[in-house]
């Protein structure tokens, strides 16, 4: 083999490292399932939950108070936090503009994704209890065991 063709070898071979780099710190390769871990598993591992109101017609205090009354929060060992950093979950909730709908994200913070969502109006009921009601189905859900595949039987 040439030495230009060897030059050429190794320039290639620096470009590709270089370009998976970058893309790797970018975040944007493929990293396997191994390394993103689903919706379920991060409903199921959190303990630490920060409430983020993006409304000035809704309180986080109020969510925090009727998640708080919930006798399967309290036994899964959900705790609310102040400390953002500290959140394994955080909740996010606004309200759509003119109209009586609000909206919530349930977010991970360690990947910005987000893990479960829902949408409640306000009228016939408070804001806080609905919310607590659809996010409590969803964290039953999220919160429930994989479902375990049945061994084939030898034939």
């Amino acid at each position: 083999m040439s030495l230009l063709h060897r030059c050429a070898l190794i320039l290639i071979a620096s470009f590709c490292f270089l370009l998976s780099f970058t893309l790797v710190r970018a975040g944007n390769f493929p990293q396997g399932e191994a390394a993103r871990p689903s919706s379920n598993d991060a409903l199921r591992a959190a303990h630490n939950i920060f409430i983020r109101s993006k409304s000035v017609y809704f309180k986080s205090s109020t969510l925090e108070n009727s998640l708080l009354q919930q006798d399967e929060f309290q036994q899964w060992g959900l705790v609310i936090t102040r400390d953002e950093s500290d959140a394994d979950l955080i909740i996010e909730v606004g309200r759509k503009a003119f109209t009586t709908s609000f909206i919530y994200s349930v977010i991970d913070p360690r990947n910005k994704r987000v893990v479960a969502s829902g949408r409640v109006n306000s009228i016939g009921g408070t804001v806080e209890g609905k919310i607590t009601d659809s996010l409590m189905k969803k964290l039953r859900a999220g919160r429930q065991p994989p479902a375990s595949t049945p061994a084939k039987q030898p034939g």
